[in-house]
């Protein structure tokens, strides 16, 4: 449930992540070198923090830390055009449209649950079709953990 109406929210509202202008250019605009803007970092969790109840604060802490390597690979490769980290969407893990996912949770296909205590680890399973022959795919894996008795997400994807 907290998974489901998580992305439900997350695909009506997907647009106002854009708002938040979290890397700029230091020369020129929209070219390389980055760097993070920590400020507004701060706003945009803010913002989610309030408005997406169902992400958890680890999750915060894993995307501060996400957040802080991609500020540290602009130093490092200052020509590449294409901001490290900001060539996919973090919430699906993927490049596809936030309907797909959502279309995928919502087919009821068996989830993979493991439950740790307070924490669990979450695989959101799906088939596609893959030259006439049906694949089962995961879609997006995420972890979550018990915060004052409620689950909330602590992160999405691998590392």
């Amino acid at each position: 449930k907290v998974i489901t109406d998580f992305y439900n929210w997350y695909t009506k509202n997907d647009t106002k992540f854009q708002d938040y202008k979290l890397y700029s250019s230091i020369k020129k605009n929209d070219m390389p070198p980055y760097k993070i803007n920590w400020d507004e970092v701060t706003k945009y969790q803010d913002f989610i923090r309030t408005a997406a109840p169902q992400l958890g604060e680890d999750f915060f802490s894993n995307q501060k830390k996400m957040l802080l390597q991609c500020d540290s690979a602009f130093k490092v490769d200052v020509q590449d055009e294409i901001p490290y980290g900001f060539d996919y969407d973090w919430y699906t893990n993927s490049q596809e449209d936030p309907q797909y996912l959502l279309d995928e949770i919502n087919k009821n296909k068996p989830w993979v649950i493991k439950v740790e205590g307070g924490n669990a680890f979450v695989e959101l399973k799906g088939e596609y079709d893959n030259n006439g022959k049906k694949e089962t795919s995961t879609f997006v894996t995420l972890y979550m953990k018990n915060e004052n008795d409620q689950w909330k997400i602590a992160k999405i994807g691998l590392d």
